[in-house]
């Protein structure tokens, strides 16, 4: 499948980048956080208006745009901990890359991806788009809503989100049109959105949001934490298991006798 190749050769790239030039890895890693912090920024001022008049499509609103990171993140030559997931699961299945080559990559990449989520808070204070705003502002209503779930709830939502999130990098692989991909990366990280799925980096996002501006005092460190930590292990599964191992597994070249022929050559000797 040529969607796995690219993987393999993606992964290749982003270990070669990260051996050789740490620092510009980081910086990569950092602007995935300050692009998704983009589009959330806008799908709360935009989902705000509805979430003022107590619209039930306030979520799908909101949403409808945040696909928008994706684009900008795989356009703008970012670094995605949840896409890695799958790359290097893909690439150390093909024996291509190895677990330490993996773990380096997922944790540099998670901490990159950490601290531009936090650099983008802070802009974001400074800026004043978010001062004075009310203390049930929708910014804090999905901060409170993702650390009031329970562990397990967060664990499996996080697994579903990057099951999509990696289709919505794997699918467009097979595509040629620029447009076509920017539409289906639009459009599936819009049903993940829309659906309450659990996505790490983009709740670092939310939550460093959230801290960064004067806050009820139900927002605190230890919520963050309860989400964070099943939310990320569900992130990986769903990015290493549920598409890098079982892509890889449905691509191998190790293939089953069909069905239909087994049970025509068995016909054929009984006619004899």
């Amino acid at each position: 499948m040529e969607a796995l190749q690219t993987c393999k050769e993606l992964a290749l790239k982003k270990r070669s980048i990260l051996q050789t030039t740490p620092l510009q890895y980081m910086i990569r890693a950092a602007l995935a956080g300050v692009y998704i912090g983009f589009a959330l920024v806008l799908c709360v001022r935009i989902g705000q208006y509805f979430y003022e008049e107590h619209s039930p499509v306030t979520y799908l609103v909101s949403g409808i745009f945040f696909g928008i990171a994706l684009v900008l993140i795989m356009y703008g030559g970012a670094e995605l901990f949840t896409g890695n997931t799958m790359y290097f699961t893909v690439s150390t299945l093909q024996k291509e890359t190895t677990i330490g080559d993996t773990l380096r990559n997922w944790v540099a990449c998670y901490s990159g991806n950490l601290l531009g989520a936090i650099f983008f808070a802070f802009l974001i204070a400074q800026s004043g788009i978010f001062h004075d705003i009310p203390m049930d502002h929708l910014l804090f209503a999905i901060a409170l809503k993702k650390m009031h779930a329970t562990t397990i709830q967060l664990f499996v939502k996080g697994i579903l989100c990057n099951w999509l999130v990696c289709l919505a990098i794997f699918i467009p692989m097979q595509m040629k049109e620029d447009m076509a991909k920017m539409f289906a990366m639009i459009l599936i990280v819009f049903v993940f959105f829309a659906s309450g799925y659990e996505h790490s980096i983009a709740n670092f996002v939310i939550f460093s949001l959230a801290l960064a501006v004067e806050h009820p005092d139900t927002i605190h460190v230890a919520g963050i934490i309860h989400n964070i930590v099943p939310v990320t292990l569900g992130n990986i599964i769903g990015g290493s298991l549920f598409m890098g191992a079982l892509y890889t597994y449905l691509s191998s070249n190790k293939q089953s006798t069909p069905v239909w022929k087994g049970a025509f050559g068995v016909r054929k000797i009984l006619n004899k």
